[in-house]
């Protein structure tokens, strides 16, 4: 019986290396696939980074240059080690139909194996995908070549002039008079030279945006520079822009801002200046005497379109990158004890279209009950997103009033909204619930609906894709008696302007 035993576990000794030496094989097989998967893994890391990157360097072009787009697509990924020069790699940028503010990159590698030979694999071939999403800056105020009213039509089409003029306070003007961003004297601290600093003031001025048709266009303006308070001529006057210095004291001392025109070229950041390099062209305008408005000049002369517009850059566009133009309008007064509310307008030619961006002033001075001015365009493409209008110191009526939220081609407000309220840049919004309609009143009483000074957001949420139709949004007075009117208005969609998004 022993010996039976001893035998049997002499056979199980070489069973024993067989399972061993079968086992090797498979543990090396394994360690073998495992680092191929660390290898693919690591490579398929670096060629979804690349695709981000390229997507997101390249919407930023989107859609006004889809050339540029393309190009910054191909050498941000060659920058990634990526080169469609290459045989076994592609950059494979795309526009995406019914979405022009977006680009989708495809970035494929072809990557050798390293254990995985042994089973006839020698390569592997690796793609990726990224689609970025790129939401410009909203064009405000225009759908046309004018921004602000136009005396050839003020009175008897309300659309073709804007309904309003434009707006620069000069640099010692309280914010409380309306400019919430070229005002440097801090809410109700009066407008003189010394007051402490309001918290939104910025030396850049407002921005306008110009998309040309064709190869040039002219800038022009109409009451450009500040006309002061000057022997015993009244301003302010409705008909004209209305500039206005009476808080000033002794005119003779005060004389208004000095505003300079600058032009720039197209850039992917048409809000930032700071990476423009040096305007093409420049204008400055200094203050002038106030007219009387029994006299001919600057709106009663000749008959249109010669109602005493300046031309204030003219632009060859032939040689320089699609996209948006930028204007600046900018106090630039070299002694800074100047204060004066400047009420202007500018228009563009050659049908070219001319749009505020990012925010504007502006300066309502309607003598009827009913007011229109367009907001901001809001295309399809935005549906099912937030779109957010922030507006400072509304309201400046008696009378009071209602303002609403109007939809494209619509004669009814918004149905809904939720309505927030702050007094500085620096607080916290505070909800005043949902308005239903989008509308809310506005009263300078000091009551609970005295905007005087405050920052009023309205937040209104888009119909679903399909449901929506994109257009410009207006805003719409209803007032007891007439209103002057001097505000600060900003329209955005609401999310980081540059993102990747879900691919398909």
């Amino acid at each position: 019986m022993r010996r039976l035993l001893r035998a049997a576990r002499d056979d199980d000794r070489g069973a024993a290396l067989a399972l061993v030496a079968g086992s090797l094989v498979v543990l090396m097989g394994m360690a073998a696939f495992g680092s191929d998967l660390a290898w693919f893994y690591l490579n398929a890391s670096r060629v979804q980074r690349a695709a981000d990157a390229a997507a997101l360097g390249g919407v930023v072009w989107m859609p006004a240059d889809w050339t540029e787009a393309e190009a910054t697509a191909f050498d941000i990924a060659m920058r990634n080690g990526f080169d469609d020069a290459d045989a076994d790699v592609t950059v494979l940028p795309a526009d995406i139909p019914g979405a022009p503010n977006q680009l989708e990159v495809t970035v494929q590698s072809v990557v050798p194996t390293f254990f995985a030979k042994v089973l006839g694999f020698d390569t592997m071939t690796i793609r990726r995908t990224a689609r970025a999403e790129y939401i410009p800056p909203l064009k405000l105020g225009s759908p046309s070549n004018k921004f602000g009213n136009d005396p050839s039509c003020f009175g008897s089409n309300p659309d073709c002039a804007g309904n309003f003029w434009a707006n620069i306070h000069g640099r010692n003007v309280d914010t409380h008079l309306g400019d919430a961003y070229s005002s440097f004297c801090r809410d109700e601290s009066g407008s003189t030279n010394g007051c402490p600093q309001s918290p939104a003031y910025r030396d850049t001025g407002y921005l306008y945006g110009v998309i040309p048709n064709g190869n040039s266009f002219s800038f022009d303006t109409l009451d450009m520079a500040f006309h002061n308070k000057s022997g015993g001529v009244a301003n302010n006057d409705a008909w004209r822009t209305g500039d206005h210095n009476d808080f000033c004291g002794n005119p003779a001392t005060c004389v208004g801002p000095t505003v300079t025109v600058n032009v720039f070229t197209p850039d992917p950041t048409p809000l930032i200046l700071t990476d423009n390099g040096a305007p093409i062209c420049s204008k400055t305008y200094t203050p002038q005497p106030q007219v009387n408005p029994d006299s001919d000049p600057p709106f009663t002369g000749p008959p249109p379109p010669n109602w005493n517009w300046d031309t204030a850059c003219s632009v060859n566009t032939s040689a320089s990158p699609d996209g948006i133009w930028v204007v600046q309008v900018v106090n630039t007064s070299a002694n800074q004890n100047t204060s004066g509310l400047n009420r202007y307008a500018v228009r563009t030619s050659g049908g070219s279209n001319l749009f505020g961006l990012g925010d504007f002033s502006m300066f309502n001075n309607a003598s009827a009950t009913e007011s229109n001015f367009y907001l901001a365009e809001v295309p399809d493409f935005y549906a099912g997103k937030t779109f957010v209008v922030e507006l400072y110191d509304p309201g400046d009526s008696l009378a009071g009033g209602t303002i609403k939220l109007m939809p494209p081609a619509s004669s009814t407000p918004y149905g809904s909204c939720e309505m927030f309220t702050r007094a500085e840049v620096t607080d916290t919004w505070t909800s005043r619930g949902t308005m239903s309609p989008c509308q809310f009143t506005a009263l300078n009483n000091g009551g609970a609906n005295d905007y005087n000074g405050e920052w009023v957001k309205l937040e209104a949420v888009l119909p679903a894709p399909g449901s929506y139709t994109g257009g410009w949004w207006k805003i719409h007075y209803t007032f007891v008696g007439g209103v002057q009117d001097t505000t600060t208005w900003l329209a955005y969609m609401r999310g980081n302007p540059i993102h990747l998004v879900p691919t398909p």
